[in-house]
């Protein structure tokens, strides 16, 4: 078996050239000695990452100018509008598919500053996560003067922000009415509050963009600090607890708390108001992008991945990478076996107030009665194969933040 050595004791004992950081063996044939860790990490940035980050970047930057944003902003009142709504929408939809890819890949700028960048793009997860009452006041500020986005909270910003502005057809304001905003509000025509929604939206595209591209710029000025051999610890470290964005924020925050079983959300058979994207109807398709990256990652795409580190290990022959790929399959074809959104099925598990079943569900996701359930015991099979089976071939630690997850 292998012998679980720490990477600070490794990069003391390699120095700066650091051939043996994972899975460091304890003398039988197969050992990392050799391994070309630099040029895996480079696999996963080159060719992964940053065209992960490039591609969101180009495609804010279009849906942020010459878009159908503009032309629906501008077909407000018009017979065009409902056409080019639909057609904002659908680029809506397409700029969130990408940037689910990126959510998996959650390191390196993505993760400095407390995520800084990654939720003011989508606070979904964050402390201050989308906020119906802090969009509608930023709609109010944003028509009057000296308005400032950096004055708005992650809550009122973001792709989760212009979802609620192009999705939800309820014009009454979600603030209380007491408030100064909301009083404001109710003195505008249905024409006007949707002009000035979309006007809203479309400064949330700009700085959408805005932060697109100081990814992509700050990924490529962090690359050759990720690259160098002395940081390869740490870099693989990350790339590692990226992976667990699957427990974190796709098990336990995107399924778990809609389904109340995880705490966190409201108290009740199931919490509708807390799925990722409840306007557009898309928080399944969402987990689905996450669980196909998830499954490239492992991989490395076309190159060197966490799949040939196992291969170099007493664990080449486990088939832990399959398994895996197995399990995320199974998910995905679950997910595409779904008749109904997640915010639809939590509703309805609201209103049955099944709780049994659904515990039920979770815990045998085969044989399972209510679908949202079963799915959450199915992500879970993932999650503890990567706990366990996963961190055991290659040798690294859990993110700190999942060490006492036991769900």
């Amino acid at each position: 078996m292998l012998r679980r050595t720490s990477f600070k004791a490794l990069i003391a004992a390699t120095s700066v050239a650091l051939t043996a950081c994972v899975g460091q063996n304890d003398g039988s044939a197969n050992t990392l000695d050799d391994f070309p860790f630099t040029s895996m990490l480079a696999n996963y940035t080159d060719n992964i990452i940053i065209p992960a980050a490039d591609d969101f970047s180009e495609q804010s930057a279009l849906f942020a100018t010459n878009s159908a944003l503009d032309d629906y902003c501008e077909a407000i009142g018009s017979s065009d509008e409902d056409t080019y709504l639909s057609s904002a929408q659908s680029e809506w939809r397409s700029l969130m598919n990408t940037w689910q890819i990126n959510e998996l890949m959650i390191l390196g700028p993505l993760a400095e500053n407390e995520s800084v960048i990654r939720n003011r793009i989508l606070s979904y997860g964050s402390i201050f996560q989308h906020n119906a009452c802090a969009v509608d006041q930023g709609v109010i500020a944003a028509a009057q003067t000296d308005f400032s986005m950096n004055s708005r909270r992650d809550s009122a910003r973001g792709l989760d922000a212009i979802e609620y502005l192009l999705f939800n057809d309820d014009l009454d304001h979600s603030c209380p009415d007491t408030t100064e905003s909301t009083q404001t509000w109710n003195a505008l025509d249905d024409a006007t509050r949707k002009q000035q929604r979309c006007d809203y939206a479309l400064l949330l595209a700009d700085d959408l963009q805005t932060q697109a591209e100081k990814l992509s710029i700050r990924w490529q000025a962090y690359r050759s600090d990720y690259l160098n051999p002395a940081n390869t610890p740490e870099s693989l470290s990350a790339l590692s607890d990226a992976l667990f964005y699957i427990e974190e924020l796709v098990k336990d925050t995107k399924i778990g708390v809609p389904t109340s079983i995880i705490n966190g959300g409201c108290e009740d058979a199931a919490c509708p108001e807390d799925v990722e994207s409840p306007y557009s109807e898309t928080s399944l398709q969402n987990v689905r992008i996450n669980l196909t990256t998830l499954s490239r990652l492992l991989e490395g795409g076309d190159g060197l991945g966490f799949d040939d580190v196992i291969a170099t290990t007493d664990f080449a022959n486990s088939g832990i990478i399959e398994s895996l790929k197995t399990d995320i399959n199974a998910a995905v074809s679950f997910i595409d076996g779904m008749d109904t959104s997640l915010h639809t099925a939590a509703d309805a598990q609201l209103e049955s107030g099944d709780e049994t079943g659904c515990t039920n569900s979770a815990a045998n996701p085969d044989a399972g009665s209510v679908p949202m359930c079963s799915l959450y015991g199915l992500l879970k099979r993932i999650t503890d194969r990567l706990r366990i089976d996963f961190i055991a071939a290659v040798d690294l630690d859990l993110p700190v933040r999942s060490q006492s997850d036991n769900d």
